[in-house]
């Protein structure tokens, strides 16, 4: 059984080994092996303690836990980070949700979103959007069942890959 829950700060050791693995496995066919081992556990521990260090009430974080206590997965979103706002055109974000291979597929990212959707939909926002890498297609048919919209793409560098990502946008933000 696992567990999906509000993630809390002595998750974050947890969450940053979730987070390197799940590049690694899902992105082992979009990107360089060089991209991929340049990876940091202490990099993404080091981001994920600065996220809980400075909350945003309306920003939430959840993970999938296993029954062993290992965190297999993560998402996170909340208002827009700025970056590109007019090609995301929603005003929040998934900025991440990751799971680890031998998990997948088994309803959680389901959930995760969920979870996450809710929490903004509660705080009174009405679309949500998020980037994926445009070749990740299993990635993109799930966002899609989910009732996901394709919009603009955007093209940059990934540790020294050169990547397009796409948008994808939920309105209103569904109740999955």
């Amino acid at each position: 059984m696992i567990l999906v829950r509000d993630a809390v700060e002595a998750d974050v050791e947890g969450v940053a080994r979730a987070h390197v693995r799940g590049w690694r496995e899902t992105y082992a066919e979009f990107l360089s092996p060089p991209a991929l081992q340049g990876l940091s556990v202490e990099e993404r521990a080091a981001q994920w303690r600065g996220a809980f260090a400075r909350p945003d009430p309306e920003a939430k974080v959840v993970v999938a836990e296993a029954a062993d206590g290992e965190i297999v997965g993560f998402a996170r979103g909340g208002p827009l980070r700025g970056k590109e706002p007019m090609l995301l055109g929603t005003e929040t974000e998934l900025y991440a949700i990751y799971l680890i291979d031998k998990v997948k597929r088994q309803g959680l990212g389901r959930r995760m979103m969920r979870d996450v959707f809710n929490h903004l939909a509660t705080h009174g926002f009405a679309s949500v959007g998020l980037w994926v890498l445009k070749e990740n297609a299993p990635a993109r048919r799930f966002y899609e069942r989910l009732g996901g919209v394709a919009g603009p793409e955007q093209s940059f560098d990934i540790r020294g890959d050169w990547v397009t990502e796409i948008a994808y946008r939920f309105e209103p933000i569904p109740a999955l």
